[in-house]
C-alpha cells in the first residue's frame, strides 16, 4: 500500500494543481494587509492591532510559517516562537505519533488552542511520562491551510476558559475567495541513512456567489524513518555468570575465555549430549558443547540472524533504532462563509489521517520473553526458534483525527452584535504490534496484535455577545459576554484478545508435571500419568518414573520443594500481553463522559487617549470535579509613540481530563539491569491507585501576572520585552513510580489485574505538586532599505525558570529536579532577511538552544545530574520568483551539524546516544528543495 502512496499522490496533486491553474473567479473585497495586522485573541474588541492590545500577541503570517520547511506545526511553531519547545520521543509510546509541546515551560495542555477563535478538541493521547499532559495535536493542522497565527503570551482562563494558562495560540484560516497555490516539497537528512522527506499540497478558493467564499486545503506527506543511535551492543564475558546473566550486560567487549565453570551446565535436563547456550555480542548463538576447552570453534549457525551483520567481537547489530518513526499523512481543511446582508452563516471542518510506526526496545536472548517452555507433551518450545537473535518490536499508530465546526454572527439593530456557534471534535489512535508476540501464549501467540483504540470527542455550542456602551467617558465601554455549553468523551476500547490473553504460562507448571510430598498426602496427587503417583517430576515419555523426583535422581532440589530440576522449563514464568504494549483488556477499557457549563464577563475601554483598561471573569461548571471561577485584569498605558507600558494580574484554572482521570496502560520498559518489566497506569480514584495513595482529581489553579515594556525609537526599529509570573496550585503529574513489593502484589492479584506477576511499577495522576514559574520575553524587528533591497532582523528570546516550591508526595527527587532543569532556561532566534528586486528572498536563521541538565538517578548524590551545553543550530533558504506565478525555493536546516551533547546518564543505554525529549534537534543537516505555483 505505501509503495503506492508517493506517486498516486504525486499524481493527484498534479493533476489538481493543472485543473486550477486558471484564473479565478471575483473575489470578495477585502483588505488583507489589514486584515493581517488585526488580532483576534487577547480582546474582544474588534479591529485592534497587535501593537494595541494590553498583553503581548504574536503574529505570523504565511510568509513567516513558509520559512520553516516542515511538513510537521509542532515544528514550524517551535521554530518561530522560542518559549515554545519541542522535543522527538522515539520510543516513547503513543508520543511517538502525538508528540506533546511546551509553552513557557508548561505542558501542551495548560496552552489553549484556537482555529478562527473557536476552541480545539483534544487528541486522543494522554502522555504517560513527565507530567502527564494531555492537549491538542498541533502535527493535524496543516500550514498551507493557515493564513495567519496568533501567539498570546499570557494568561486567558478568565477569557477562554479551562487551559489557556500559560497562553494561547489561535490558527487564523485563509479565506480567499479566489486564487491559490500548490507547492511540492523534497528533502534529504544527509546523514549516511539519507532519509528522504516528500509533501504536495494544495490550497485554492471558489466564490460563492457575490458574498460568499470556499477555500480548500489539501496536504500529503512521507517520510522515511531515521537512525541517530550507535550500535546496541551485548557483553559476554567469562566472570561466573550465567548466559543469562551475561545477555543483559551492555558495553563494549569482546568475548573472552570461557571454560565448563563459567557455563550453566545441566547435562541431566537436556541429556549428556546437550549444547550450552551463549550469546554473540550481534545476537547470535553460539553453543560450546559440554567438556569442550571453551574456544568458540562450536557456532550453532540455527540462529544467524539476517538483522545483524557484524563479526564476533564487533557488537555492530542494528535492531535498536533511535529516531523519527516512518510516518505519512494525508490533511485537508475546509472554510466557508456567506454574508447574508449583514448575518454571516460560516463553518470550517477538518480531516487528518496519519500512520506511524516506530520501534521498541530490542528483547535479547536471556530475557523472560524467550525463555524456553515446556509443552504439554512434555517436549520443550524454544522461542528462539521464532526469533533467533530476539526480536524488536514495531509499534505502528494511526491517527484519525476530524472535526466540523459552524455558525451565524452578525448585529442586532441595537448595536450588539452576536455569534452563534457549535463545533464536534473527534480524535482517536489506533494501535497495532508487530514482530512481537504474548509470550505467556507459548506457541500458540501470533506475531501481530492490535492492542486497542484511544478516542477522543467533544461537542460544544457557545452564544457570545459584544455591545459598545456608552457612559460619557472618554470612550465607549465595550461589554462582551456570553455562555457555552460543553460534552467531553473519552474511551479505551478493547484491544484484540491475543493482545492480552493470560496464556498457561503466566503461572508455574501449567500442566501439572510436579507432584509434591503434600500432594501425595493429600490424595490430590491426579494428573493425565494415572494415580497413586510418588512425589517427583513426571514428564511424557517417563510415565510411571519420575523425572529426577525426590531423592530418585541427581539434580532434584528438594530443599527448595522443586520436585522438577532446579531451571527446568518446567518453572518458567512468562510475561503477558503483546510484549512492548499490552492490550487493552475488557476490564481496562472505559467510556468516560462529563459536561460543563460556563458565563462570562468582559469590560474594556479607553478610559483615556493613553490609559486602556480591560477586566474580565468566568465561572464555569464541571460534572465531575466543582466550580471555578477566574478573573483577570490587564491594563496599557501610551507615554508616548516611542514608549508603552502593559500589564495583567489575574487567575487561571485548568480542569483534569477526562483521560487523565479515566485512563488506563499496562506497558513495558527496560529496567537499568536492561530486563524488560512492565509498568501500569491506572485511574487516580480507583481501587488501584488507592493502595498508593491515589484519590479523585480536581481542577488546578493559577495565580498569575505580567509587565511589559513597548519601544519603538524609530520608525523601522519596534522592542518589547515582557516579563511573566505563574504560580500554579494543585498542578497535576503523573507520579513517580511506586515499586510493587509483595503485599501490594498480593493485592494487585486479588483485583484480578492481569499479569500482575510482571507488574513492577504502578503510576497514576495526581493533583500533587505547587510551581512557579517565571521568565522574559522579548521581540525586536529592525528594518532597512539600502541600495542592494530591503533587509530586516527578527530577534526573539525567552529566558524561562520553573521551580517546585511545594514538592509533592508522588513525585521523586529525579522527576523534581527535571521538572525543573530538563528544558533550556534560555532560547532564542535571530531571523535575518534580504529581498533583491521583490524576485529573490534570501533567509538566515539562528537558533539557539541554551544549558540544560537531566537526572537519571533520584540519589544525586550516587549520580550527579547531566548538563547538556549550549547549541546553535542554522537555517536557511533562498527563494526565486518567476512572473508573480512561480516560486522556487532551496535551503537546509542546521546545515553546520550541531548536535546536543551525547547523553551518558544510567537511563541511556541501548545505542542511545541522545537526549530525546531534548527540543535542539538531533537528526543533523536537512536539505530541502520546493516548488510553488501561485495563481489569481
Amino acid at each position: 500500500m505505501k509503495s503506492l502512496f508517493k506517486p498516486v499522490s504525486l499524481a493527484l496533486a498534479s493533476g489538481i494543481l493543472a485543473s486550477f491553474a486558471l484564473p479565478a473567479g471575483v473575489a470578495l473585497a477585502q483588505d488583507d494587509e489589514a486584515v493581517e495586522e488585526i488580532v483576534t485573541i487577547g480582546t474582544r474588541v474588534r479591529g485592534r492591532t497587535e501593537v494595541d492590545t494590553a498583553v503581548p500577541v504574536d503574529v505570523f503570517n504565511t510568509e513567516e510559517l513558509d520559512s520553516v520547511s516542515s511538513d510537521d506545526m509542532l515544528d514550524i511553531i517551535k521554530t518561530l516562537v522560542p518559549s515554545f519547545q519541542v522535543g522527538r520521543l522515539p520510543l516513547n509510546d503513543g508520543a511517538s505519533f502525538i508528540r506533546p509541546p511546551t509553552l513557557r515551560g508548561l505542558d501542551s495542555d495548560k496552552a489553549l488552542v484556537l482555529v478562527n477563535g473557536k476552541r480545539r478538541h483534544r487528541s486522543a493521547l494522554v502522555r504517560l511520562g513527565d507530567f502527564g499532559s494531555h492537549g491538542p495535536d498541533l502535527a493535524t493542522i496543516p500550514s498551507i491551510a493557515v493564513k495567519s497565527v496568533e501567539v498570546l503570551r499570557d494568561g486567558a482562563a478568565a477569557q477562554y476558559g479551562s487551559d489557556a494558562i500559560a497562553g494561547v495560540i489561535n490558527f487564523n484560516l485563509k479565506n480567499d475567495a479566489e486564487g491559490g497555490e500548490a507547492r511540492v516539497q523534497m528533502g534529504q537528512y544527509s546523514d549516511e541513512d539519507n532519509a528522504e522527506e516528500w509533501l504536495a499540497a494544495l490550497n485554492f478558493g471558489i466564490a460563492l456567489g457575490q458574498n460568499g467564499f470556499l477555500n480548500t486545503s489539501f496536504e500529503v506527506s512521507e517520510a522515511d524513518p531515521t537512525s541517530r543511535g550507535a550500535p546496541y551492543e551485548i557483553t559476554i564475558e567469562g566472570s561466573g555468570r550465567t548466559p543469562q546473566q551475561a545477555a543483559t550486560d551492555s558495553g563494549t567487549f569482546t568475548i573472552t575465555d570461557f571454560n565448563g565453570a563459567d557455563l550453566f551446565v545441566d547435562q541431566q535436563r537436556f541429556g549428556p549430549d546437550s549444547h550450552t547456550e551463549i550469546w554473540a555480542p550481534d545476537g547470535r548463538l553460539i553453543s560450546l558443547i559440554e567438556g569442550s576447552d571453551g574456544i568458540l570453534d562450536d557456532r550453532d549457525t540455527r540462529y544467524a540472524d539476517n538483522i545483524c551483520h557484524a563479526e564476533i567481537g564487533q557488537g555492530n547489530c542494528l535492531t535498536q533504532i533511535w529516531g523519527m518513526p516512518d510516518r505519512d499523512a494525508i490533511r485537508a481543511f475546509v472554510n466557508a462563509g456567506y454574508d447574508f446582508g449583514g448575518t454571516e452563516v460560516y463553518a470550517f471542518a477538518n480531516y487528518s489521517d496519519s500512520n506511524s510506526n516506530t520501534g521498541f526496545f530490542h528483547r535479547r536472548p536471556g530475557i523472560p520473553q524467550l525463555q524456553m517452555l515446556r509443552l504439554p507433551d512434555g517436549t520443550i518450545y524454544n522461542p528462539r526458534d521464532r526469533y533467533p537473535a530476539g526480536f524488536t518490536p514495531r509499534f505502528f499508530g494511526n491517527v484519525v483525527d476530524y472535526s466540523f465546526t459552524g455558525g451565524v454572527r452578525g448585529e442586532f439593530n441595537n448595536g450588539m452584535s452576536y455569534d452563534f456557534s457549535g463545533r464536534f471534535g473527534h480524535d482517536d489512535i489506533s494501535y497495532e504490534m508487530q514482530n512481537t508476540m504474548n509470550p505467556s501464549m507459548g506457541p500458540r501467540s501470533p506475531r501481530v496484535f492490535r492492542p486497542g483504540t484511544l478516542v477522543n470527542e467533544e461537542t460544544e455550542f457557545n452564544a457570545d455577545f459584544s455591545i459598545p456602551l456608552d457612559l460619557g467617558w472618554n470612550d465607549d465601554v465595550n461589554l462582551a459576554f456570553g455562555l457555552s455549553w460543553r460534552d467531553e468523551g473519552y474511551d479505551i476500547e478493547a484491544g484484540d484478545p491475543a493482545s492480552f490473553e493470560i496464556g498457561p504460562y503466566a503461572s508455574v507448571d501449567p500442566w501439572n508435571f510436579e507432584i509434591t510430598d503434600d500432594e501425595v498426602t493429600a490424595g490430590t496427587n491426579d494428573n493425565w500419568f494415572g494415580t497413586g503417583l510418588a512425589a517427583g517430576c513426571y514428564i511424557p515419555g517417563n510415565q510411571g518414573t519420575p523425572y529426577f523426583g525426590a531423592g530418585a535422581a541427581p539434580g532434584a532440589d528438594t530443599a527448595s520443594g522443586q520436585y522438577c530440576v532446579a531451571g527446568d522449563p518446567i518453572y518458567s514464568v512468562t510475561p503477558v500481553g503483546s510484549n512492548g504494549f499490552p492490550g487493552y483488556g475488557p476490564q481496562f477499557t472505559s467510556q468516560y463522559d462529563r459536561d460543563s457549563w460556563a458565563v462570562y464577563v468582559d469590560l474594556e475601554s479607553e478610559l483615556t487617549d493613553a490609559f486602556l483598561l480591560n477586566v474580565a471573569g468566568r465561572y464555569e461548571d464541571y460534572s465531575d470535579f466543582g466550580t471555578n471561577f477566574s478573573f483577570k485584569v490587564a491594563a496599557r498605558y501610551v507615554f508616548s509613540d516611542a514608549f508603552t507600558l502593559r500589564g495583567s494580574v489575574g487567575t487561571g484554572f485548568r480542569a483534569p481530563t477526562g483521560g487523565q482521570i479515566s485512563t488506563t496502560n499496562v506497558s513495558t520498559r527496560i529496567a537499568d539491569d536492561g530486563t524488560p518489566v512492565a509498568e501500569g497506569v491506572f485511574p487516580p480514584g480507583g481501587d488501584i491507585a488507592s493502595v498508593f495513595g491515589g484519590v479523585p482529581l480536581t481542577d488546578e489553579t493559577s495565580n498569575q501576572a505580567t509587565l511589559g515594556i513597548g519601544l519603538t525609537p524609530t520608525d523601522n526599529l519596534t522592542l518589547t520585552v515582557d516579563y511573566y509570573f505563574i504560580e500554579l496550585e494543585d498542578r497535576i503529574t503523573l507520579s513517580s513510580d511506586f515499586t510493587v513489593g509483595p503485599a501490594e502484589l498480593a493485592e494487585l492479584i486479588a483485583l484480578g489485574v492481569p499479569g500482575a506477576e510482571t507488574i513492577a511499577q504502578v503510576s497514576f495522576f495526581a493533583n500533587d505538586v505547587t510551581s512557579e514559574t517565571q521568565g522574559i520575553d522579548l521581540v525586536a524587528n529592525y528594518d532597512w532599505e539600502w541600495g542592494a533591497g530591503n533587509s530586516a532582523i527578527a530577534v526573539a528570546a525567552n529566558w524561562n525558570d520553573t521551580e517546585i516550591t511545594k514538592p509533592g508526595q508522588y513525585l521523586d527527587n529525579e522527576d523534581t529536579f527535571n521538572a525543573e532543569e530538563e528544558l533550556p532556561t534560555f532560547r532564542a532566534n535571530v531571523t535575518f532577511r534580504h529581498i533583491w528586486q521583490d524576485s529573490i528572498n534570501f533567509m538566515l536563521r539562528a537558533n539557539y538552544y541554551g544549558e540544560s541538565k537531566f537526572a537519571s538517578n533520584s540519589d544525586f548524590t550516587v549520580e550527579a545530574p547531566q548538563t547538556f551545553g549550549s547549541v546553535v543550530q542554522f537555517d536557511v533558504d533562498l527563494t526565486f520568483d518567476f512572473q508573480d506565478s512561480y516560486r522556487l525555493t532551496i535551503g537546509g536546516n542546521n546545515i553546520f551539524d550541531d548536535l546536543p551533547d551525547i547523553a551518558t546518564g544510567s537511563e541511556f543505554c541501548c545505542g542511545q546516544l541522545y537526549r530525546t525529549s531534548d527540543p535542539a534537534d538531533w537528526m543533523g543537516p536537512f536539505w530541502f528543495v520546493r516548488g510553488t505555483v501561485m495563481w489569481d
